[in-house]
């Protein structure tokens, strides 16, 4: 058998709103059955990767947009072992909070353990939910959020050496255009993906974390090459991922760009794409 390792986006790839539809949950126990590598790759923090996205079954994580990698490589044990985990420079940082605060700009700090909540986020987030909701398969929109956001707590400088990811939102006054024109060059930055109405803004991480450079960590652990490598993602923050792997392949749902530079287009989430996606590709 010609071993394959996968790599899989979360939101709007592997889950709609943190369920995982039938499909793509069977197509993925018999793709490790059949003996591949399956990665989830996601830009959550590790911390907020539910147990009933992990119950699928996989053999890593690489979480926070590549600044964390662990793997469950069962020939060293159970327990999972971290292959990279990185953080901002606490100069670079300092500048950057600076910088966010001037729009008073909601933001979130990531950390493997926690996620802070800057000082302007939870108005942003109760203004959020002025309107009428969303429902999707009996998740409400505001119990969506509270998944999302059930390891925010208060912003702590102490803590901010272990930082690996930024999340900001676009106030009135500053867009992601002013972010990228100001720190171009000194960080990663992507349009964000948090699935949530309303929630748009970008993710920054350190200078050359990605989900990409993630792949290319994972392939060379596992002694795996590039070709038979697949990344299946809809997001911008995708983009790299899918450039790295030998075969990447956006969802029928992802964003028109991310189409553009994929090998391949599968379904939609909803129409099983992902399943799909694997059975075309040899993995079922």
């Amino acid at each position: 058998m010609n071993q394959k390792i996968v790599f899989l986006d979360i939101d709007g790839t592997l889950a709609d709103h943190n369920h995982i539809p039938l499909s793509a949950g069977r197509a993925c126990r018999k793709a490790r059955k059949n003996g591949h590598l399956l990665y989830i790759c996601t830009g959550r923090p590790r911390v907020q990767i539910s147990p009933s996205i992990l119950n699928a079954g996989f053999d890593g994580v690489v979480s926070s947009g590549g600044a964390w990698i662990e793997t469950r490589d069962n020939t060293k044990g159970n327990d999972p072992q971290v292959l990279f985990h990185t953080s901002f420079e606490k100069k670079f940082l300092c500048r950057l909070i600076d910088y966010l605060k001037i729009y008073k700009t909601p933001y979130m700090l990531e950390l493997p353990s926690k996620v802070l909540a800057g000082p302007y986020l939870k108005p942003w987030l109760d203004a959020l939910h002025t309107g009428t909701p969303w429902t999707l398969r009996g998740v409400t929109e505001r119990m969506f959020s509270r998944i999302i956001f059930r390891s925010l707590v208060e912003d702590d400088p102490d803590s901010w050496d272990e930082v690996c990811k930024v999340v900001f939102m676009e106030p009135a006054g500053l867009t992601f255009e002013d972010v990228e024109q100001e720190f171009q060059g000194e960080c990663e930055l992507f349009r964000n993906s948090i699935p949530v109405k309303g929630m748009k803004g970008g993710e920054i991480s350190p200078v050359g974390v990605h989900k990409g450079a993630a792949l290319e960590r994972v392939i060379a652990y596992h002694g795996i090459q590039r070709e038979n490598s697949i990344a299946i993602g809809d997001s911008d923050n995708d983009r790299t991922m899918l450039e790295c792997a030998g075969v990447g392949i956006a969802m029928g749902n992802a964003h028109d760009a991310l189409k553009q530079i994929a090998n391949d287009v599968t379904d939609t989430i909803e129409n099983a794409g992902l399943a799909k996606a694997f059975k075309k590709y040899g993995l079922v």
